[in-house]
């Protein structure tokens, strides 16, 4: 937009622009006053004088992101298939302007339109063809306005700094459109440190100053664009000619520029590619960063970069771009909703695209990068590079731990202030409520105290009438307390103070490594992967291997010393149930099954027996009564029916309380065809199922996992392998517990809990291979007998929460109303406990049979203990050596 000439002639300079007179014939405005604005126009660029820069601005690869094509036409275009279409391209020429006034030409050649996925629309930013222009600093990233190192004009007439926009200030551009920007950097100028637009040769923005940390830097002519080709003019000659003459970019004076170095090319032609070998959260990342810092000439290939250029690009990602939004550094999820970037085709697309540029590459696969097999994947497509791995295991140099300890205390520190200025807001928060509150007191007291002097006002008007009526005095008028001001001590004002100053702790102190909030692997794909962990090779297609860290045999032993203790720590992911677990498990199922119908029938049984007891006694009742009519009338009594009763049928009723528990031969009759379960309530079925199936898992998990050093069950991830082989969860909550120890202490008669290492670990003290499952319901009833008699003590503790009205219910658990102890039972426990009590024996002592006395033949136990347990005799331990 070019501005009007003054009507009085004058040369155009910026000066008498700047006092040219008013046009009388307008009407007058009643506008604010305005601040004066710099001149539009800039004069023309004086010849220039002195040595030129022989070399022409141009974009080096390594200046590109991976999806810019640059020809040799000045031509630049972006990639477009496979999700890159949703990506920023960005560029950055090789020359630096730190003083003078220069310009560089942009045309836009064409707006591309590929296919994009619905989805898209709502979350990549619009409109679908972008072009940003503007300079930027050697340090700044390869997109424009992303950071405090760069400015820019978008297409859309938007200036841009620090991903902030400052509002259209200029006008669109678009297909066909010549934009040209100028840097004024020349002191000189009334218009010095701005940066304005020009379209087509006319202005399309005012001067607009350049942000103050740009002051001072020399600032490189860059592009971001996305879906447009484009084609770019630094000169000499300009595409298209602006008010005044401005020399372009390829004109620049020596003194004026900052020539960037053509990256070395490498002698054999072969560019690098490393492939970092770090362990999982022991600063792989951190190394990285530091790296690319040190070595800018360097692009990191990784899921991380990836996802933080889909940031840089302003695609809306639902769960935000935070550390915490991450699964993991290594492979996180990308979570887009959009398909070509969640299902990683774009990553497929870089990585054929990756091999065929000339720049040096850092392959950051925590995972890939210490697997044999997927090394040798990823060394296929490099071929033509240098292929260097870099083993960062062990012991980091002394810089690298100072900077994490850096890094561990600033996010120490920073947590520090959070709760801090949290609470002191809380505290001035509360200190403003107090201060409210008595302000409210205050004037509700004055308010009553003058409603009562009005109160006394009224009486007094109403006594002084009468009392004039009666020509009597006036009576005193009432007289007002005067406010009598208490000097309160308020409590003060609660300061905003400084957060304290925290330091590390002496752990913390001889950290080596930063630990991230995010962890570099998830815990599912790290167990599932560490036991093929390994160092590379020359041999594996390494042109070197480099131990930066430690040396080869140290680095080994670590990583062997790392597999070892992550083994007892982890959970074997892949873990599935063998065949003898099944097949044991089935078995179980039918034994279920069978105790089920057991009692049913049994139950079913003494229901007929009340039943034929009652129609028996009604039947002889009906006769006694019968029977008396007649003698009372006088009459023959009837001839009474007598039921021969069957002898077949008639069995000895026991008392099954009374009956030693490991005495019974079948748990399906433990006398008068009553089972030994027949009593068991909701809360037994579940301890007794549980009981049953840690035994299994606890024997399965060291067939299945086949390894010397998982010997046994860690209890912190008992309920991983339970649903493993159960399909279902094991709570500690559903049999009213609060943890898993608590749990097992419940079957602490059949799973033990020992410390194997830095773990607690469970064995089962049966086992394998046993021929019933009698000993199970054996110990159940024995513990339930134990629990009645606690309880009729008064022991209420000994009282189980599960089994209650909406609590799920073990496999086995049986249907029908649970059996409860008669009043009868519980006297004798008590009185049974009483005695154990005057005997001073524990109480234990005082229900639980003494071994001797048990009788032999009790079928399913063939083996003691395993070896190498800790031996915590239990009672039945003897059993085998009795001949059960």
């Amino acid at each position: 937009m070019a501005t009007e000439e003054p009507p009085t002639k004058k040369a155009k300079t910026e000066e008498a622009e700047a006092e040219a007179p008013k046009d009388e014939s307008e009407p007058a405005k009643d506008e604010p006053a305005k601040e004066p604005e710099p001149p539009f126009e800039e004069q023309d660029a004086p010849a220039a004088k002195g040595v030129k820069v022989k070399d022409a601005a141009k974009f080096y690869t390594e200046d590109t992101t991976m999806n810019v094509m640059v020809s040799g036409l000045n031509t630049l275009m972006p990639l477009t298939d496979g999700g890159l279409q949703y990506l920023l391209a960005g560029c950055r020429s090789s020359i630096g302007l730190k003083s003078g006034r220069y310009m560089f030409e942009v045309k836009v050649l064409e707006c591309m339109q590929p296919v994009e996925d619905p989805a898209s629309k709502a979350r990549v930013p619009q409109p679908r063809t972008q072009v940003k222009v503007g300079v930027a600093t050697a340090e700044a990233s390869l997109f424009l306005g992303d950071s405090v190192e760069s400015v820019c004009f978008d297409s859309e007439g938007v200036l841009t700094y620090d991903k902030k926009s400052k509002g259209v200030v200029g006008e669109k551009f678009s297909t066909g459109d010549v934009v040209t920007v100028v840097l004024n950097l020349d002191s000189e100028s009334p218009n010095a440190n701005t940066i304005s637009l020009f379209k087509n040769g006319k202005r399309a923005s005012k001067p607009q100053a350049l942000p103050e940390a740009l002051h001072g830097k020399p600032l490189f002519p860059a592009i971001t664009f996305k879906n447009a080709t484009l084609f770019h003019n630094f000169g000499p000659d300009p595409m298209v000619a602006l008010p005044f003459k401005c020399n372009m970019v390829n004109e620049v004076l020596k003194k004026d520029v900052l020539v960037k170095d053509p990256p070395a090319e490498p002698k054999d032609g072969k560019y690098d590619v490393l492939f970092p070998v770090v362990m999982p959260d022991e600063g792989g990342f951190d190394w990285l960063d530091q790296f690319l810092r040190e070595n800018p000439q360097y692009t990191e290939i990784s899921s991380r970069a990836l996802l933080n250029w889909c940031e840089k690009s302003g695609i809306n990602r639902p769960k935000g771009y935070t550390p915490l939004a991450r699964s993991s550094n290594d492979a996180p999820d990308m979570g887009m909703g959009i398909a070509a970037l969640d299902d990683l085709s774009v990553r497929r697309v870089l990585d054929s695209v990756a091999p065929i540029q000339k720049r040096h590459y850092v392959v950051m696969e925590v995972r890939g990068n210490l697997l044999k097999e997927e090394r040798a994947t990823s060394l296929e497509r490099w071929k033509d590079f240098r292929r260097v791995a870099t083993v960062l295991i062990g012991e980091p140099p002394k810089d690298f731990q100072v900077a994490s300890r850096e890094k561990i205390l600033k996010q120490k520190q920073e947590t520090s202030n959070m709760n801090f200025k949290t609470k002191q807001h809380a505290a001035k928060q509360k200190w403003l409520l107090q201060k409210k509150q008595k302000q409210l007191e205050k004037e509700k007291a004055a308010a009553a105290k003058k409603k009562t002097f009005e109160a006394k006002l009224a009486e007094h008007e109403k006594a002084k009438k009468e009392a004039a009526e009666k020509g009597e005095p006036e009576p005193d008028a009432p007289v007002q307390e005067p406010e009598e001001e208490k000097e309160e001590e308020e409590e003060p004002d609660p300061m905003d103070e400084e957060p304290p100053t925290v330091e590390l702790t002496e752990e913390e102190q001889k950290a080596f490594f930063y630990k991230s909030q995010v962890l570099d692997m998830s815990t599912s794909t790290l167990n599932t992967s560490f036991l093929k962990f390994s160092l590379p090779e020359k041999g594996d297609g390494f042109d070197e291997v480099k131990f930066s860290w430690s040396q080869k045999g140290e680095a080994e032993t670590y990583l062997k010393d790392w597999v070892k203790d992550k083994k007892i720590h982890s959970r074997i992911e892949e873990i599935q149930p063998g065949d003898a677990f099944s097949k044991k498990w089935g078995a179980w199922q039918k034994v279920v099954a069978g105790m089920k119908t057991k009692l049913a029938a049994y139950v079913q049984a003494e229901r007929k027996k009340v039943t034929d007891a009652e129609a028996k006694a009604a039947k002889k009742k009906a006769y006694e009564a019968a029977k008396k009519k007649a003698e009372e009338e006088g009459k023959q009594p009837p001839a009474e029916e007598i039921e021969e009763d069957d002898d077949d049928d008639v069995e000895m009723k026991v008392d099954l309380e009374s009956i030693d528990v490991f005495s019974v031969e079948d748990i399906m009759d433990a006398g008068g065809g009553e089972p030994l379960f027949s009593k068991f309530g909701a809360e037994d079925w579940m301890l007794l199922g549980l009981r049953v199936e840690l035994h299994l898992l606890s024997h399965a998990f060291v067939q299945d996992a086949s390894d010397t050093d998982r010997s046994a069950v860690p209890i912190e991830h008992l309920g991983f392998y339970y649903q493993k082989y159960f399909k279902k969860n094991l709570s500690a909550s559903a049999f009213g517990l609060k943890s898993m120890e608590e749990l097992l202490a419940l079957v602490k008669d059949t799973i033990i809990v020992y410390q194997g290492g830095p773990l607690k670990l469970i064995e089962s003290m049966l086992p394998d291979e046993m021929e019933t499952y009698n000993a199970f319901v054996m110990l159940t009833e024995e513990c339930r007998r134990v629990r009645i008699r606690k309880i009729a003590l008064g022991d209420q503790s000994a009282k189980l929460k599960c089994g209650q009205p909406g609590m799920p219910l073990a496999t086995g658990a049986l249907a029908g109303p649970a059996p409860t102890a008669s009043a009868q039972q519980h006297a004798a426990a008590a009185a049974l406990a009483k005695a154990a009590q005057a005997q001073k024996l524990p109480m234990w002592q005082g229900h639980q049979p003494v071994m001797p006395r048990l009788v032999p033949q009790m079928p399913g136990l063939t083996s003691g203990i395993r070896p190498l347990m800790p031996q915590i005799q239990r009672p039945f331990q003897t059993w085998a050596a009795r001949g059960w």
